[in-house]
C-alpha cells in the first residue's frame, strides 16, 4: 500500500490514546441505530448474507491457550480481509461485551466479536470514490477508518485499549 504525503500527515495526526473512546462512540452510536451485531455466530450469519454492508469488525485479543477461539478468530479475520472489511483489534473481550450492552458476566462470553454495519443511507452509495463514502461516515467512524488504513501494514497489528 502506498500512502501519499497528505495521508502520511493524516496518519501522524491520529492520537492513538483516544482510539478507545472513538471505538466506544462508534459502538454506542451503532447500538442506538440498530447497526451493531455482537457475538461470533450472529456476526458470521450477518457476514454470510451481507458482507458489503459491514463497516468494521471488532475483535478482542484471544487468551493464550484458547485454541478454539483463536482458530475461529483467525478464520473470521481471513474472511473479513478477503471481503475488504476492516478488522480492528481491541484489548478486552469483557470490555467489548460491556460496550455492546452485555452487562451480566454470564453473557459476556457471547461477545467474541462485534460488527458495525453501514447506515442505510451509506449502503445505498455505490461509488469508487473513497471521499464520497468517507463523507457519509460519522467523525468517529472516520477516525477508525483512517487508523485502519494507516496501520494496515503494521505487524503485529495494533491493539486498541478500550476504556474501562
Amino acid at each position: 500500500m502506498c500512502i501519499d504525503k497528505f495521508e502520511q500527515t493524516k496518519c501522524k495526526m491520529i492520537n492513538r490514546n483516544k482510539l478507545g473512546r472513538a471505538v466506544r462512540g462508534v459502538l454506542n452510536h451503532a447500538k442506538v441505530e440498530n447497526r451493531l451485531v455482537c457475538g461470533l455466530i450472529p456476526a458470521i450469519n450477518y457476514l454470510e448474507k451481507n458482507p458489503e454492508d459491514v463497516l468494521f469488525c471488532l475483535l478482542p485479543q484471544t487468551s493464550p491457550g484458547d485454541a478454539t477461539t483463536h482458530m475461529q478468530t483467525v478464520l473470521l479475520q481471513a474472511y473479513c480481509y478477503e471481503n475488504y472489511i476492516p478488522v480492528i483489534q481491541v484489548d478486552s473481550g469483557q470490555k467489548l461485551a460491556e460496550l455492546c450492552g452485555f452487562s451480566e458476566r454470564k453473557h459476556q462470553s457471547k461477545c467474541l466479536c462485534a460488527i458495525v454495519t453501514k447506515c442505510p443511507e451509506m449502503a445505498d452509495i455505490v461509488s469508487d470514490d473513497s471521499t464520497s463514502s468517507m463523507s457519509s461516515l460519522s467523525p468517529t467512524e472516520q477516525i477508525l477508518t483512517t487508523f485502519y488504513e494507516c496501520t494496515i501494514e503494521e505487524f503485529p497489528r495494533p491493539i486498541i485499549v478500550l476504556p474501562g
